[in-house]
């Protein structure tokens, strides 16, 4: 306690502690240190890894001129360009059920980035057309 209570009886000071309680020591410091030291660069990590793909893809364009094919363009970017990749393609129809589906072989190049366009055959007019996954191709 403080010097205004110093002058406190043993008995008020068993009352005040009672109603108010003892004053707690601060024990949560070194265990919230302890986490933070591990929480912060693992987060750093997570984000910087999660937000840099080794294969990102992204949908430019689709054209859908006959009823029998869709042609689709996409964006290709990976971190190594010397790994030869498999992309999924899909073209759905009006009520969005898959018409078509190909496996699109994309082979090891020089550079990072690169756009592809591909024509997808369908069974029934396909209505649009989405770049399932892109991978590290099969040997």
């Amino acid at each position: 306690m403080s010097e205004r209570f110093s002058n406190l009886t043993p008995e008020e000071r068993a009352l005040l502690e009672k109603r108010y309680g003892k004053k707690r020591k601060q024990t949560w410091i070194i265990p919230a240190a302890i986490t933070l030291i591990i929480f912060i660069p693992w987060l750093m990590w997570s984000a910087w890894h999660h937000s840099n793909p080794e294969i990102r893809y992204t949908l430019v364009s689709f054209q859908n001129e006959k009823s029998e094919s869709i042609d689709i363009t996409y964006l290709i970017e990976r971190r190594d360009p010397s790994i030869p990749l498999t992309c999924t393609l899909v073209a759905r129809d009006i009520d969005k059920n898959v018409v078509g589906e190909i496996e699109d072989p994309i082979p090891a190049l020089s550079n990072r980035q690169f756009t592809k366009t591909t024509r997808i055959p369908t069974r029934i007019t396909p209505v649009n057309a989405a770049v399932m996954d892109c991978r590290a191709a099969q040997e």
